[in-house]
């Protein structure tokens, strides 16, 4: 009789943590919705760039410092063609859930970019490991904000010859 009490009392305190718990996920987090796209620059010869991106890190506009408040989200490695794709009809990457807030700083992550210019397949040698954005980014609690990543491809590919080239990082986000 006291273990059926005893077993009772956990299945209220489990239901009770798990609605808790739900409200506060709920009330603590908003979706960022990730897009990219090419500024609209013709890239002569070009026929895709596809881009691989591995991960985002946004950081907290009230973080004590510039090291610390950097919250990371996976991307698995998705590969998207950006070329010729601009705003208007920007390249969905991905929902990720995030903590709710003001962001001020955006690291893009990118794993590889490959280009087929003039009959060729070209894996890009990276010059950084992530592309640093400032901009300000507000995720509301439960939710919707769109960022859409805007790459320049006709100053970040740097090619060196008809085999080889250099991806610089860098791009702006767009907030809607």
């Amino acid at each position: 009789m006291n273990l059926k009490k005893i077993i009772a009392v956990a299945i209220i305190i489990i239901v009770i943590g798990g609605i808790a718990y739900y409200g506060y996920d709920y009330e603590t987090h908003g979706t960022l919705r990730l897009e990219a796209a090419d500024s609209g620059i013709s890239l002569s010869g070009a026929t895709g760039v596809y881009i691989t991106f591995s991960a985002i890190a946004l950081h907290y506009d009230k973080a004590s410092s510039n090291s610390t408040g950097w919250y990371n989200y996976s991307l698995h490695d998705k590969t998207v063609n950006i070329f010729d794709v601009v705003l208007s009809n920007a390249t969905f990457l991905s929902n990720i859930t995030v903590h709710s807030g003001t962001f001020n700083m955006i690291k893009i992550y990118i794993s590889k970019v490959t280009i087929d210019i003039l009959g060729n397949n070209i894996t890009l040698k990276l010059a950084h490991s992530f592309a640093l954005v400032i901009n300000t980014l507000s995720v509301s609690h439960a939710g919707t904000t769109t960022a859409i990543m805007e790459f320049n491809l006709t100053d970040n590919i740097h090619l060196s010859s008809s085999t080889a080239g250099v991806f610089n990082m860098s791009a702006s986000v767009i907030v809607k």
